[in-house]
């Protein structure tokens, strides 16, 4: 009996061991490697069942020998927004981390109350409705700069210039 108990957990530990985390990227050629874990945004770009070429973006749920979980993780349900893609389908891929999100943010946002407050120093010549719409038109001017700077929907390295996958 103590037999099968210890083959049963010792099973279920190397199941549990067993699990890949994550994928890595690597180009020889150029020595640059991009390792992507559980929890990492990604934009990929792969060839769908119609052959034809998609591009997806969201976070890596889960990693096997074959395929990656892409959704939305949620914290107390099952993840939403979910694609099984298979790697060998896989043509392109750029990594998004969260400082170029949380820059992106902080940025917008800091232009457009910036040039609300600096417009609050003319507000004799200027109604609040204009202060407003200038500070907007502003932000947005600035959010279209850094989407421009900081694409979140464009592939970065393509699978066709020696970048191989590896599932570790």
């Amino acid at each position: 009996m103590r037999l099968i108990i210890i083959i049963g957990l010792l099973f279920i530990g190397v199941q549990l061991f067993s699990q890949k985390t994550g994928i890595i990227f690597y180009n020889q050629v150029e020595g640059k490697s991009i390792p992507f874990i559980k929890g990492s945004m990604i934009v990929v770009e792969y060839q769908g069942y119609l052959k034809q070429m998609e591009l997806y973006t969201n976070n890596i749920i889960e990693v096997n020998d074959s395929t990656v979980l892409i959704g939305k993780a949620r914290l107390f349900a099952a993840p939403t927004q979910v694609k099984e893609i298979r790697i060998e389908d896989i043509k392109g891929f750029r990594k998004i981390s969260a400082g170029s999100l949380l820059l992106k943010t902080t940025l917008t946002v800091g232009a457009t109350l910036g040039a609300y407050y600096a417009m609050r120093n003319y507000a004799d010549q200027l109604s609040s409705t204009e202060e407003i719409l200038y500070s907007t038109a502003i932000g947005l001017a600035t959010n279209i700069s850094l989407n421009k700077i900081f694409p979140d929907k464009k592939v970065k390295y393509k699978m066709k210039d020696g970048w191989k996958v590896f599932v570790r």
